[in-house]
């Protein structure tokens, strides 16, 4: 469930969001560590529905919050594992987050700002989306400590830079996130990209009824392009082959890899016989391929997909979604390949 005060970082700065992480952190009880700012951080910035929706029901009882179930989440959904870039990352961010704190504590410690007038400052800080009107606030504050402006200004050149430095983190976690929702060899969407856009499309279909329909493909017989011609002009196959999809999808289209030699559409807003249309459509099209070996000319031929078709039914799951459609796909391959089948 998103919070009331979520944005998009395009709308709030990060200065802000940091002032509304402490807070929640101060309104939950919960110990101001690296890691749990950073959960409530990007809960806060609203950016991700199925962290918010975690922690939501840990926020219900923080009796029981631990630091192993909020290690779990932040390494899950903030910094997941792409390659060897976690670690560093989350020693970036931890070392970033914690010299922000101390400055924070720094200056708290030497503010001549009254609590009543800080509070009233920080109120309005909290309602203020308008740049202008934040830094109007900002400078209310350091009119009023004047006996400590020079303090003032370190702290303000060093959250000024440390703001850009948390931007810039955070454009690297951004990255990282998405690299591990995208395919290495062919640059599409893999397998966990896809099982997240279809749990989000399955939980649409129950609030507005909006219909979506599912296509597996397979390139048929590719293990003997493997056999014939070596991993490596397999690898080509399947790069030619995704760019040829993705050439044929429209503005909403969900193209994946589904895994080895496999593909996977979602359709939204499509009915089930145009749904076909499409599978046929995209089977001929690649059919019209005529693949060859760049290094040495020689030919490949032909390639040809098989075409699994089914459209979601209310209240189903994703699981059975799939079963249905990877069955339509089984049936294609058994009545001779190169076909679209729809699902039952």
């Amino acid at each position: 469930m998103l919070n009331s005060i979520s944005e998009t970082t395009s709308e709030v700065s990060a200065a802000e969001y940091f002032r509304l992480s402490l807070a929640k952190l101060g309104e939950l009880q919960l110990p101001t560590t690296p890691v749990n700012y950073a959960l409530v951080y990007y809960y806060v910035s609203g950016e991700d529905i199925e962290l918010n929706d975690q922690l939501d029901k840990m926020f219900a009882n923080t009796a029981n919050w631990s630091e192993q179930q909020a290690s779990d989440l932040f390494s899950q959904y903030v910094c997941p594992i792409v390659g060897g870039e976690s670690m560093v990352l989350e020693q970036e961010l931890l070392l970033m987050v914690a010299q922000v704190l101390g400055m924070v504590i720094d200056l708290t410690g030497k503010s001549a700002v009254s609590s009543e007038s800080l509070e009233s400052h920080l109120e309005q800080l909290a309602s203020s989306k308008k740049p202008e009107n934040v830094l109007s606030i900002a400078s209310s504050i350091i009119a009023e400590t004047r006996l400590f402006v020079s303090e003032t200004k370190k702290f303000e050149s060093s959250l000024r830079q440390t703001t850009v430095e948390i931007e810039q983190l955070k454009d690297k976690l951004d990255h990282a996130r998405k690299q591990a929702k995208v395919d290495s060899l062919t640059s599409l969407h893999n397998r966990r990209g896809f099982d997240a856009a279809l749990k989000e499309a399955i939980e649409t279909h129950k609030i507005g009824q909006h219909d979506f329909c599912l296509l597996i493909l397979d390139i048929d017989y590719f293990k003997e392009v493997n056999d014939n011609h070596g991993h490596l002009v397999g690898d080509k196959v399947l790069i030619g082959i995704a760019k040829q999809l993705l050439n044929q999808m429209r503005g909403n289209d969900y193209l994946s890899r589904f895994g080895g030699e496999e593909f996977a559409i979602l359709l939204f807003g499509t009915p089930l016989t145009s749904a076909f249309t499409v599978a046929e459509k995209l089977r001929r099209t690649v059919g019209l391929l005529r693949l060859k070996h760049t290094a040495t000319g020689q030919k490949i031929g032909k390639v040809t997909i098989s075409i699994g078709v089914a459209c979601y039914r209310p209240n189903e799951s994703g699981e059975n979604l799939i079963q249905r459609c990877d069955q339509a796909l089984y049936r294609a391959k058994s009545l001779g390949r190169d076909r679209s089948v729809i699902a039952d």
